[in-house]
């Protein structure tokens, strides 16, 4: 089974991070979830009360800035953040 490349959590709220290589190139996907208990067994959802809105915040910012700084470890001499060309 394919284990994801990162999991984040903030609260009941996760971020799960996965990877592909797509015609040679890796992207990266990100699941949102959120844990809830039902009895003696935990789950998760894709849905998300009022109060899961910030931690869902921080964790996409998270994630994004993880994704980012795996890009640049991968290819240093885009240090722009892929804005070539750009003035």
């Amino acid at each position: 089974m394919k284990r994801p490349f990162l999991e984040l959590k903030d609260g009941m709220v996760k971020a799960t991070i996965w990877h592909e290589i797509v015609d040679g190139e890796k992207h990266f996907n990100i699941a949102f979830t959120r844990l809830f208990r039902d009895s003696d067994r935990w789950w998760d959802g894709a849905c998300f009360q009022r109060q899961d809105m910030a931690a869902l915040c921080r964790l996409a910012s998270d994630a994004e800035q993880w994704i980012s700084q795996q890009r640049a470890l991968e290819d240093p001499s885009d240090e722009d953040g892929g804005a070539k060309g750009a003035s």
